[in-house]
């Protein structure tokens, strides 16, 4: 009886939408559910957080950078002038900074993401960041290189030998970033420096006040080295990049009558289908360097040992400046063979200090590491370096150069008697001075496209006017070797 008089109020109770006390009971499990998940994110922010302290306070902390090839801040020296002054505080924080533990790691782990985005262009491009404003070519080349015979050498490959591919006449897949391309050719990834042309108005003027300077007996030649650009750049990325070809006549052309261009880009242009051009660093490989060689060597009228003269040497696995500059991993794991030539003539090296002051004898090609293989030649650029061979011509190089320029020397083992390398950015003599003392009687500026009309020419100004007044002594050739 109970059950059957309750009934009709349950029933009447629906009817009226009286589901409430369950609703009710909905609504507070929901919150209790929300309250639940706050706390765990709160928990897990709190985890996070404190693993990542615990990871920077007490993990080792890196001090060396493979992807930038660089040793890392170091802690600064405590003293109580750094302190007040702010200078030991800041150094801390640019320690902390640079020291992350892992960092390599974590920068290629970042650079891993950044690949998941892009605009996928109609043309198959992969375009990020903000491009640089399309060059003009045609504004790249004022004047047409003079034709006078004794201003400028027909350098150029030989007309039978066989034309390999144009690499700009194809599209590649590729992304562009901060004025670096990376893209895809022939199955391998290569980094691309991109040039925005240039005057080259303080190179001209330097090279023909040297000229004025010299006597005319004094051979000078220019020999620019094009940037793996001007070869490889595809063709959906031809808008992004100057003509060097069209830069370096342009310099040419105003180059004072007794200085003698060297055209080594038609050269090149006949080669790209060998490995003249690192693909994951900024410079050339050696055999690009042997082709640059012996143009000159024709140029100059001196002997030239065939590359079959020379020992072969493979360095596997080397990744270079290109990742460094750009931290992207489809360089890293897609390492390159790095080959050198070993002279096998004999001949001895002497190293100098940018003062000129005699070190020590050496190696011209040094040990290093993979990470490190275009320092191989002559261990880098701050030094001066004098080699002496078994050629007897009575002929004396000096090359002033930047990095470019050092994988060419061993090619010049078979072309002069005496061969001296400075580098324009850290010679502090006078070039003139220097060129006389010695008995110079070819004087080769090879460089990169970027120093020809960048800054580092500047400083061939400063090499013909800076410490005119002092005497240069060889200090090698009244020194014993063991």
């Amino acid at each position: 009886m109970i059950e059957q008089e309750q009934r009709p109020a349950v029933w009447q109770d629906k009817s009226r939408g009286g589901a409430k006390p369950p609703a009710k009971k909905t609504k507070l499990s929901r919150r209790a559910l929300e309250n639940g998940f706050s706390t765990i994110s709160v928990l897990l922010l709190m985890i996070v957080f404190f693993a990542g302290t615990g990871f920077l306070i007490f993990f080792p902390r890196s001090d060396k950078s493979e992807i930038e090839k660089r040793t890392l801040e170091t802690f600064p020296t405590f003293s109580f002038g750094s302190y007040f002054s702010g200078d030991f505080t800041s150094g801390v924080t640019k320690w902390y900074d640079d020291t992350v533990p892992y960092r390599d790691s974590l920068k290629n782990a970042g650079n891993n993401i950044k690949l998941l985005f892009g605009i996928q262009s109609d043309d198959t491009a992969v375009v990020i960041g903000k491009p640089i404003k399309k060059t003009d070519k045609s504004s790249a080349s004022s004047k047409k290189p003079a034709d006078t015979s004794s201003k400028a050498n027909d350098t150029s490959a030989d007309e039978d030998e066989p034309v390999q591919k144009d690499f700009r006449e194809e599209n590649a897949e590729g992304d562009y970033e901060n004025g670096m391309l990376i893209i895809n050719q022939n199955g391998h990834w290569r980094g691309l420096e991109l040039f925005g042309g240039g005057s080259g108005d303080s190179y001209v003027s330097s090279l023909n006040t040297l000229r004025e300077k010299l006597d005319s007996k004094i051979n000078i030649y220019s020999m620019p080295a094009p940037l793996a650009s001007e070869f490889y750049t595809p063709a959906n990325f031809s808008d992004y990049s100057a003509s060097q070809k069209e830069c370096f006549n342009n310099i040419a052309s105003r180059l004072s009558e007794g200085i003698t261009s060297v055209d080594i880009t038609s050269v090149l242009a006949k080669h790209t289908e060998e490995n003249i051009y690192c693909r994951t660093d900024h410079h050339w490989q050696p055999l690009g360097a042997y082709y640059a060689a012996q143009t000159f060597a024709k140029a100059a009228g001196v002997p030239f040992a065939d590359i079959s003269k020379y020992k072969k040497v493979d360095t596997d696995g080397f990744v270079g400046t290109l990742y460094a500059f750009s931290s992207d991993s489809r360089l890293l794991n897609d390492p390159e063979t790095f080959t050198y030539y070993e002279p096998l003539n004999e001949y001895s090296t002497y190293y100098y200090d940018s003062d000129f002051k005699y070190n020590y004898s050496g190696s011209l090609l040094v040990n290093v590491d993979t990470a490190n293989s275009y320092l191989r030649f002559m261990g880098g650029d701050d030094q001066v370096v004098k080699v002496k061979t078994d050629v007897n011509n009575g002929r004396k190089l000096l090359v002033i150069k930047d990095s470019y320029g050092n994988a060419e020397i061993p090619f010049y083992t078979s072309s002069f008697e005496e061969i001296y390398v400075v580098d324009m950015r850290y010679f502090k003599r006078n070039l003139v001075n220097f060129i006389n003392t010695n008995g110079i009687t070819d004087v080769l500026f090879t460089m990169a496209a970027f120093s020809e009309v960048g800054v580092n020419a500047d400083n061939i100004e400063n090499l013909i006017t800076q410490d005119a007044d002092s005497k240069i002594v060889d200090e090698q050739l009244s020194v014993k070797e063991d």
